[in-house]
């Protein structure tokens, strides 16, 4: 009977929220500011990620992702040697950005919508990014994008105020490859 009830229990009981480890080697996240007219790539090749994800739970889910923003590198040695610098990412007073999901939303079968608040050089601000999503067995993979003002985190205010070398508008890529942690 006890054996019975403890069944009945635990059925009854709602299954957490799956928790996914992030594989670094097929993940990617990219940043892409326009600088004298041309788009320059960028990559932040060194983030972590806590994410706790179901699709049928999306009110338990919940992404914190930490980057390393003196691993921020480009193909161009001018902005690479430009954004560590304190006008810029000021990495010696501000060394990682940090992005907490406030919530996710199903905008429609496999793609989602995460709100949340990222802060970058000392400055919080509301950043929604919209994804897909595929989860195949005990592998997942979110692609997504957005758009950050670098105003909006005093960035290169003091050398480009006006926008007149770097375009205000930065696009973000982030790429995902995760396998759900037992």
């Amino acid at each position: 009977m006890r054996a019975l009830f403890a069944a009945v229990v635990l059925a009854a009981a709602p299954a957490a929220a799956s928790d996914w480890a992030v594989v670094p080697a097929q993940s990617s996240l990219a940043f892409a500011p326009t600088w004298n007219g041309k788009a320059v790539e960028g990559k932040f090749p060194k983030f972590t990620a806590q994410i706790r994800f179901d699709p049928a739970k999306l009110a338990d889910a919940r992404v914190e992702a930490v980057i390393d923003l003196s691993a921020a590198t480009t193909a161009d040695k001018t902005v690479n040697g430009s954004l560590p610098g304190p006008d810029w990412f000021d990495v010696k007073k501000n060394p990682t950005a940090r992005f907490v999901s406030t919530s996710i939303t199903q905008v429609k079968p496999g793609q989602y919508l995460a709100k949340g608040t990222l802060t970058l050089r000392g400055v919080a601000v509301p950043v929604s990014l919209p994804f897909t999503l595929a989860i195949n067995g005990n592998t997942a993979v979110m692609t997504g994008q957005t758009m950050l003002d670098r105003r909006s985190f005093k960035i290169g205010m003091d050398s480009d105020a006006d926008g007149a070398w770097v375009a205000f508008p930065v696009p973000i890529k982030v790429r995902i490859t995760a396998t759900r942690k037992p």
